[in-house]
C-alpha cells in the first residue's frame, strides 16, 4: 500500500469518524449517483435554497444497508449544524414517525397537528423536522393526507423507502429525490483503504473483492464484513 496515500486518507477518516456504523458527516456516506451527492451536500452546507420553489422533503429511496435511516437521522443535525451554524448537535425538534400502515389519514394529520402546534422550536433555523421512515407503509389514502400536510413550508420533511414505486407522486414531488441503491467498486475499496489505513493492516485485494460482490451493495454487509477482516488482518500481524 502506497504510504503517502494512506497517510491522506487517515487524516481525512479521523477528521470525520472511525466509527463507521455512526457516520458523523455527509462524506461518511456513499451515493449511487454524484449528482445527488452534491445535491444533499449543497442542501446540508447551505448552498441550495431549502426549502424552497414548493420542495420541503428529501426522499432517500433504495435497498436495504444502503444508510437511508441513518442518513436521514443524520441530515437534521447537520443541516443545523453547517446551514444555520448551531454550535450544538442536538436538534430539539426533530420527531421520528415509524410508519407501519395502520396509522389513519385523520391521526397522522392530528399527531403532526400536535407536534406542530405543542412543541415549542430551539432549532437555529425555526423549522421542525419531520422523518417518516419507511413511508410506502403508508396507505395511498394517508399519503395523500401526508402530501397536503407537505404544503406547510415551516417543516422539513426526511422519507425513506426501499419501494420509491409505490410513493404517491404529490409526496415524490414536494421532494428532492435521492437514490441510495449501494456504491460504485470503486467507493468500496476506498473505504476499504480507509478502514485498513485506520486498522494499520494491509487487506488482500481479492479478498475485498470478494466482500463487495457478497454485499450486493449494502453497505451494512460490507461495513460488518471489511471491519472483521481488518480485525483479523491486525490480529494475525
Amino acid at each position: 500500500m502506497n504510504e503517502t496515500n494512506c497517510e491522506q486518507t487517515v487524516a481525512v477518516s479521523r477528521l470525520q469518524t472511525t466509527n463507521y456504523d455512526k457516520p458523523t458527516a455527509i462524506e461518511d456516506f456513499f451515493f449511487t449517483k454524484e449528482d445527488e451527492q452534491l445535491l444533499v451536500e449543497d442542501i446540508v452546507y447551505g448552498r441550495e435554497p431549502f426549502p424552497y420553489a414548493a420542495k420541503n422533503g428529501i426522499l432517500l429511496w433504495g435497498s436495504f444497508g444502503t444508510g437511508k435511516t441513518t442518513m436521514a437521522k443524520a441530515l437534521p443535525i447537520l443541516i443545523e449544524r453547517h446551514k444555520h451554524g448551531s454550535e450544538d448537535d442536538t436538534v430539539f425538534h426533530c420527531e421520528i414517525i415509524k410508519c407501519d400502515g395502520t396509522e389513519r389519514g385523520d391521526i397522522l394529520m392530528k399527531r403532526i397537528d400536535k407536534i406542530l402546534s405543542v412543541s415549542p422550536i430551539y432549532n437555529a433555523s425555526m423549522l421542525h423536522y419531520l422523518i417518516f421512515d419507511e413511508v410506502d407503509n403508508l396507505t395511498p389514502q394517508t399519503q395523500r393526507t401526508l402530501k397536503s400536510v407537505m404544503n406547510l413550508q415551516r417543516v422539513i420533511f426526511v422519507l425513506t423507502t426501499n419501494y420509491v414505486h409505490r410513493i404517491d407522486k404529490g409526496v415524490v414531488d414536494r421532494c428532492h429525490a435521492v437514490e441510495m441503491t449501494g456504491a460504485s467498486e470503486a467507493a468500496f475499496r476506498k473505504f476499504a483503504q480507509r478502514v485498513s489505513c485506520d486498522y494499520g493492516v494491509t487487506l488482500d485485494d481479492e479478498a475485498v473483492g470478494r466482500l463487495i460482490a457478497k454485499s450486493d451493495g449494502s453497505m451494512r454487509g460490507f461495513i460488518s464484513g471489511i471491519t472483521r477482516m481488518a480485525r483479523l488482518a491486525q490480529r494475525a500481524a
